[in-house]
């Protein structure tokens, strides 16, 4: 067998291993280091992988480091067109050319296929959009069971390759994609070679303040089917919030998906419309929690533990991290509680919250 002749070199040894067991094209070989060598697209990284495998492979057999040719012929056939020559040199057979393993010698014709009907629909009704691919089932399960058995820890997906190139091509036509705030999802199903469009729903930011105890935002948690959500007929995103016996009196985000509200006071909440939010504006307000908020516990008890408003009524200013960690807090006193209220929050979502706010340029 071909001797391990860079012990150093761990993409030399994994391309040759790919390349001893399968035929593979280009692209799908250089796929497999897609993460490594930044700024070259796949199809380069595989013919650069298999040009320094054939180098290699032509330098030991003129040194005679290598005797026996079938030890190598497998490998050559595996890499295709670019490994003909040598082949013929050292061999008397007819070259065979084999379909790549992963997609059939089909990548590069369903690229062009893929850009010259996105072309054409965004030509005839420009939209703001972002690719999308539906891979065969076939190929799905192949290319998964291809990963997982090689191990291959930089690999990328076919999907993503075909999206980005694809991409590539429609930008330099003056139609580049907007991964933001895509009112359309072009996808093309490697199967049918149909593109199938799919609406993208927008994603507009309010904020709210809760009045009224008992009424959650999300239907999940409704009792007896009032809810925030039902009430608008929407998807709701909540970054983060409060039981719903406790009142919000201090604005709190609410991402809705769907149809556009200026404001709405309903079932004891007041909606405030900011604008519409992109994804990564999305990903920011669902990592960006509070680091603390500022509760008023209006309690009962006999003796005197905070301002008192009518005959053992008293109210109580707590700071802490969450609800959890006010209940706690709570515990340790021997009080009767009576009602639960936010007053404010603190940490950097008052910055974000200030951000979000500005009127865009």
């Amino acid at each position: 067998m071909l001797r391990d002749y860079s012990d150093n070199w761990e993409v030399h040894k994994v391309s040759l291993r790919l390349l001893t067991r399968y035929s593979l094209c280009d692209s799908c070989l250089g796929r497999a280091f897609a993460k490594l060598g930044h700024g070259h697209e796949n199809k380069e990284r595989g013919l650069a992988l298999k040009l320094s495998l054939l180098l290699e492979i032509d330098r030991l057999i003129k040194d005679h480091e290598l005797r026996d040719l079938e030890q190598v012929k497998e490998l050559i056939l595996n890499v295709g067109q670019v490994g003909e020559g040598l082949f013929r040199k050292y061999y008397s057979e007819k070259f065979q050319r084999r379909p790549c393993y992963l997609c059939g010698n089909l990548l590069d014709d369903i690229k062009q296929d893929f850009f010259r009907k996105s072309l054409h629909m965004l030509r005839e009704k420009p939209v703001r959009y972002v690719l999308g691919v539906k891979l065969s089932s076939s190929i799905s399960d192949l290319e998964t069971k291809f990963v997982v058995d090689n191990g291959l820890l930089y690999y990328e997906s076919m999907k993503n390759e075909i999206k980005r190139e694809v991409g590539k091509m429609l930008s330099k036509e003056g139609f580049e994609p907007e991964l933001d705030s895509p009112e359309v999802e072009l996808i093309y199903d490697m199967e049918s070679r149909a593109i199938i469009t799919l609406r993208k729903n927008h994603k507009y930011l309010y904020y709210y303040v809760r009045l009224s105890r008992g009424i959650p935002i999300s239907s999940w948690y409704s009792k007896g089917g009032e809810s925030l959500e039902a009430e608008i007929q929407g998807k709701v995103m909540i970054p983060f919030s409060e039981p719903s016996d406790v009142r919000i009196l201090t604005p709190y985000p609410l991402v809705v998906i769907g149809e556009e509200m200026s404001e709405l006071n309903t079932r004891g909440y007041l909606l405030k419309r900011v604008k519409e939010v992109s994804k990564k504006e999305v990903s920011l307000l669902a990592q960006t929690k509070p680091e603390s908020r500022v509760y008023r516990v209006t309690i009962y008890s006999r003796e005197k533990v905070g301002r008192e408003i009518y005959e053992g009524i008293q109210d109580l200013l707590f700071e802490a991290k969450d609800y959890r960690q006010l209940r706690e807090k709570l515990s340790q006193l021997n009080v009767q509680v009576i009602s639960v209220d936010v007053l404010e929050i603190k940490g950097k979502f008052e910055r974000l919250r200030s951000y979000l706010s500005r009127a865009p340029k």
